[in-house]
């Protein structure tokens, strides 16, 4: 049976069923209570969906949501993308992470940047790599590489 994927952009009310499918990601789940360490919550996330700081796009099946990405449009950092185990390797988090991408662009950065892991065995690493995303040779406060991509 094939699966229906609908895309749209994200609502600052998607985010705490954003926050469930970050929590269950296969690689680097990161729970509710983890994020709120950081200073992620509805409450100081939602402002900057509403007034367009932070932008991104969710995919969803049966009205679930079961993946998104999202990006800030003041730094062109791709802030996060998770998708949920069983929708892997559907095509779901290129699709997108190149909505992202291509909004940022539009909002004149001629650089995107983001934060991954530097270990080769997580699918993330050559996932981005594989997209044309290149190390900086920086790295930050967590030990993630610093990758950016320049708009061609």
């Amino acid at each position: 049976m094939k699966t229906t994927i609908i895309y749209r952009r994200t609502h600052s009310s998607d985010f705490d069923q954003c926050v469930e499918v970050r929590s269950k990601t296969r690689q680097n789940p990161i729970s509710a209570i983890q994020l709120a360490e950081y200073g992620i919550s509805a409450e100081t996330q939602g402002p900057l969906f509403d007034d367009g700081t932070t932008v991104g796009f969710i995919a969803e099946s049966n009205n679930e949501i079961v993946g998104f990405c999202s990006g800030n449009t003041k730094t062109g950092e791709v802030l996060v993308l998770a998708v949920l185990p069983e929708f892997e390797s559907l095509g779901i988090g290129k699709t997108l992470l190149e909505r992202v991408v291509q909004l940022l662009f539009a909002c004149g950065f001629e650089k995107l940047w983001l934060a991954a892991s530097p270990d080769p065995g997580i699918k993330a690493h050559g996932f981005y790599r594989h997209l044309c995303w290149r190390f900086t040779n920086k790295v930050d406060d967590n030990g993630d590489q610093l990758l950016e991509l320049v708009k061609t």
